[in-house]
């Protein structure tokens, strides 16, 4: 029997998992995770703005695991050993016929383990807790978002949502280091998404950067100080220590450059964000949706490896994406055309419903985004 190791229990891994289940081969599939839930991404922010319960983003791996025919070990991963083909956590070491790698990304911190302790990350829903804690508080009156991608327009925004129902005036300021938000996305995306951030009286410093963090007292680069301020840090991510110390080549994030069957190593495979896929003459960005297409192709190339099998090509299919924001005017490119407004935010909706797992967190979600698009649907600029 085949002995086949998952790394990672996101939208990749279970992909991987879940296609494996279907192949009726006899397998021992085993999925790591260090955490026991499995957490859907692309709605947190919102559960901040449009108060979505956290229960109906999160989905119990040990469920999946009797679903998908897994055996899930709670542990984290601390080391792979290529050569050995073993991967070891803080109790054990185990072995593998085939390897998958996809452990997703972290809130990159950049060595600052000051910055870690003081700052607010959005990578789970735990994250999200705390929060959501620190606002029922009301003891911040500015809001330092660290980050002007995807993720720190959504939670800009959001916190105007909250504040809004809320009827509090607080101050938004969304932090970046580079010249403009939303790097490279075309510049008709970046400006609409600059005026209406501006409606909203969100303010964005580019070429700017957090210096310092000392208690509620927030230091941005020119001296500029914000006293009774709250900080959420995302400024990027980072793959896993255990990837960063592999011997694999890699992208600067740590992202493991894959080959055209997603493989890095003999019987070794990577998907999700901790792959760099090359399509195109260029590189995936992060998204569920290559992620989910990445893993179910991984565990579609270790069934044809198995049956001694030609390995298949990956060719990802790109279906758009879309910048959420809260006061529904958000904005986006689907299938090569542009979106905007609240067409654009459905469309986003529509898609995190149906990729969410489970039918009670599909009704939940459903019930809470009704709710919060009503709730959004005033304030901002029409574009």
């Amino acid at each position: 029997m085949k002995k086949v190791i998952i790394i990672g229990g996101g939208f990749a891994g279970l992909s991987a998992a879940a296609r494996l289940a279907k192949s009726r081969l006899e397998l021992e599939v085993l999925l790591f995770d260090k955490r026991g839930h499995f957490d859907f991404l692309p709605l947190l922010p919102d559960a901040v703005g449009r108060q979505i319960n956290l229960e109906f983003l999160k989905y119990n791996i040990n469920d999946l695991s009797r679903k998908l025919k897994f055996k899930f070990i709670n542990e984290e991963v601390a080391a792979l050993y290529l050569g050995a083909k073993q991967a070891a956590t803080a109790a054990s070491t185990y072995t593998y016929d085939y390897l998958v790698v996809a452990s997703g990304s972290q809130t990159n911190f950049f060595g600052s383990p000051d910055t870690e302790r003081r700052a607010y990350a959005l990578n789970n829903a735990d994250d999200v807790k705390k929060i959501q804690e620190a606002l029922a508080g009301d003891r911040f009156e500015n809001f330092i978002i660290c980050g002007g991608g995807y993720t720190g327009v959504e939670a800009a925004t959001n916190l105007w949502l909250y504040f809004k129902k809320k009827g509090l005036a607080k101050k938004i300021i969304i932090v970046e280091r580079s010249p403009g938000i939303l790097g490279p996305l075309p510049e008709w995306m970046k400006l609409y998404t600059q005026d209406n951030l501006k409606g909203m009286g969100i303010d964005i410093l580019a070429n700017s950067s957090v210096e310092a963090i000392n208690g509620d007292s927030v230091v941005v680069s020119g001296g500029r100080a914000f006293v009774k301020a709250m900080v959420i840090w995302v400024p990027g991510v980072r793959t896993a220590d255990f990837i960063q110390k592999m011997p694999a080549e890699k992208n600067p994030q740590g992202r493991i450059i894959v080959n055209e069957y997603l493989g890095f190593k003999p019987d070794c495979f990577s998907a999700g964000d901790t792959a760099y896929f090359g399509a195109k003459n260029n590189y995936l960005r992060m998204a569920v949706q290559f992620s989910i297409a990445e893993g179910d192709h991984a565990g579609l190339n270790i069934i044809r490896s198995i049956k001694n099998l030609p390995l298949k090509k990956f060719k990802p299919l790109d279906l758009g994406y879309i910048i959420p924001m809260a006061n529904n005017r958000s904005c986006g490119a689907v299938f090569g055309f542009k979106v905007k407004g609240l067409l654009a935010t459905l469309l986003h909706f529509i898609m995190c419903i149906y990729r969410s797992m489970g039918l009670r967190n599909k009704m939940g979600l459903m019930a809470g985004l009704i709710k919060g698009l009503s709730q959004g649907k005033q304030g901002g600029v029409v574009c």
